[in-house]
């Protein structure tokens, strides 16, 4: 399940996964990126990764590429998780774009919103 808010004055996407990732979850996710992106020339993002449940193979090759399709369009991003092995992921596509992240623990949630909507990106 994905879980979406999106503030589009300020052009910030957040979402929770937690679980299974179905087709319409992709769409509706999709759809929030793409109306964001027609109103501000980058985007900033808060991840945050509960659960990662079952995720059918068709939907992780779309998501793979839509996600590299779309990198430049994102500036600051936290991934927001207690799972540890995200982190060394998340600083892999920081090396590959041009994305600011930073993993925040899920007790500082806060802390992502914030660093997030600063102004440096």
């Amino acid at each position: 399940m994905l879980e979406l808010t999106t503030d589009k004055t300020a052009g910030v996407l957040e979402v929770t996964v937690d679980g299974d990732i179905d087709r319409a979850d992709f769409e509706a996710a999709v759809k929030a990126i793409d109306e964001l992106i027609a109103q501000h020339p980058r985007i900033k993002a808060v991840e945050v990764v509960r659960r990662i449940g079952k995720i059918s193979p068709g939907l992780w090759w779309r998501d793979l590429n839509y996600t590299f399709s779309h990198l430049n369009k994102f500036g600051r991003c936290a991934v927001v998780t207690d799972k540890g092995w995200i982190g060394p992921l998340a600083r892999f596509f920081a090396a590959v774009s041009h994305m600011e992240i930073r993993t925040f623990p899920m007790t500082d949630l806060e802390g992502a919103r914030a660093w997030v909507r600063e102004t440096s990106q």
